[in-house]
């Protein structure tokens, strides 16, 4: 059993800041996109935990200011515009198709009050002014 763990841990990319950075953003574009729930079939969209994850990468964007290569920089700024106009977007077609309102942010939905773990604040917040 110890010769398995061994191999497991061997095949694993190493994790990098870019790597890191991959991860985060590829979980962001999953809220924003959708993924089937394997049970019901149905469609996942999460505004709220799009937006979370924004936050997250800004913040770790600030944190790291500095500290970063040229490349990792570069990385971390186009990835954080692409999500930010992902969110845009998909705010937008929330808007324009009702159908999927489940997963809209709180302020769009009328008729939900008691859901307040998906709500996302407004796109101003996302911008990061220097």
């Amino acid at each position: 059993m110890e010769d398995n763990t061994t191999q497991e841990e061997t095949q694993l990319p190493s994790v990098d800041f870019i790597s890191f950075i991959t991860d985060l953003v590829t979980t962001t574009h999953l809220y924003l996109q959708g993924f089937k729930d394997p049970e019901t079939d149905n469609v996942i969209i999460n505004l709220g935990l799009a937006k979370r994850m924004i936050d997250t990468i800004e913040m770790l964007e600030e944190k790291t200011k500095g500290n970063l290569s040229a490349p990792e920089s570069n990385f971390l700024a186009n990835s954080l515009y692409d999500l930010r106009m992902g969110y845009v977007r998909a705010v937008n077609s929330q808007k324009d198709s009702p159908e999927q309102d489940l997963a809209a942010p709180e302020e769009e939905r009328e008729d939900d009050v008691s859901n307040e773990d998906n709500r996302t604040p407004e796109l101003e917040e996302t911008t990061n002014e220097e």
